[in-house]
């Protein structure tokens, strides 16, 4: 989002709206005594927000006639083509704002998203990867890049990418989560998996001191047991670290075997079902936690 132009007669006000939710945003622009370029954009974005595409593309329409030339109104253009789906249009608007300011990495981040949308995952992961190494602020590059990477099978690359996030970004366990499951959603069970695994269940017990909840936490540590019971189960050779060789005999607190899991994904089951409210979702968890238990004698 561009920042607002100090020289605009209505800069003080807009400054006193950031926060404001976009339909309240739509009412108290219009009480302006004489709407200026940055009111009229900052109505075409929450327009946008609120998804009333008719309403947006006539202001657009409107903004165009009266200043076609103006770098704000050709990144609102991209905006809008990206929100309505005409992706072609919004990259060469992108473009020419690249063009106009070639060292600032948004039209870069805009580009990438362009091409990612577009399918052109190399250059996407080109220009998120230009962004997010010359500028970390830009957290939001790192995660398009490690889904460019996902998509073309480079999961290695994207969970490098997301695991790049420093602990400082407010952003941090968010990437970390995230890493998690791009090491382990979408693998075959017949796979190599315990370095992953040992891998993500280390990061989710780590997670705890950086501001995961419990659920979430409960939650990612089902998808790590749930994918080393599917892993056990394979018969796979490669699923046998604890059948006499030295190597890791616990994942999350569980041996590594079938009952160990079993009893690792009913307690994160029984964990989760404490932390719902009290009606469907808890019992549907509770049955899960029945299903994964082993059959022992008492």
């Amino acid at each position: 989002m561009p920042r607002v132009d100090a020289s605009d007669p209505n800069a003080g006000f807009l400054a006193g709206l950031m926060t404001t939710a976009p339909s309240e945003l739509v009412a108290a622009l219009g009480t302006v005594p004489a709407a200026s370029l940055e009111t009229r954009l900052r109505e075409l974005r929450a327009r946008l927000e609120l998804n009333d595409l008719d309403a947006a593309g006539q202001t657009l329409t409107a903004l165009e006639g009266r200043h076609p030339d103006d770098w704000r109104v050709v990144w609102y253009r991209g905006i809008t083509s990206l929100v309505t789906g005409d992706n072609e249009s919004a990259a060469l608007s992108f473009d020419a704002v690249y063009d106009a300011f070639p060292g600032e990495p948004a039209p870069k981040l805009a580009l990438g998203i362009c091409a990612e949308v577009l399918g052109q995952l190399d250059n996407a992961a080109e220009y998120y990867r230009l962004v997010w190494t010359t500028d970390p602020s830009f957290v939001s590059a790192a995660f398009g890049l490690a889904r460019v990477q996902l998509a073309a099978g480079d999961r290695a690359g994207a969970v490098r990418a997301l695991e790049s996030v420093p602990e400082a970004s407010i952003h941090y366990t968010a990437a970390r989560v995230a890493a998690v499951r791009a090491r382990l959603r979408g693998r075959a069970p017949d796979e190599p998996l315990i370095t992953d695994l040992m891998a993500a269940s280390a990061q989710v017990s780590g997670l705890a001191g950086f501001g995961l909840d419990a659920v979430r936490r409960e939650q990612l540590s089902t998808e790590v047991l749930g994918t080393a019971l599917d892993w056990v189960l394979s018969g796979s050779p490669t699923a046998r670290p604890f059948a006499g060789a030295p190597g890791p005999r616990t994942l999350l607190g569980s041996d590594l075997d079938e009952r160990g899991l079993r009893f690792g994904l009913e307690r994160s089951y029984r964990m989760l079902a404490r932390l719902a409210e009290p009606g469907d979702e808890r019992i549907e968890l509770v049955e899960r936690a029945n299903r994964f238990r082993p059959r022992t004698w008492v």
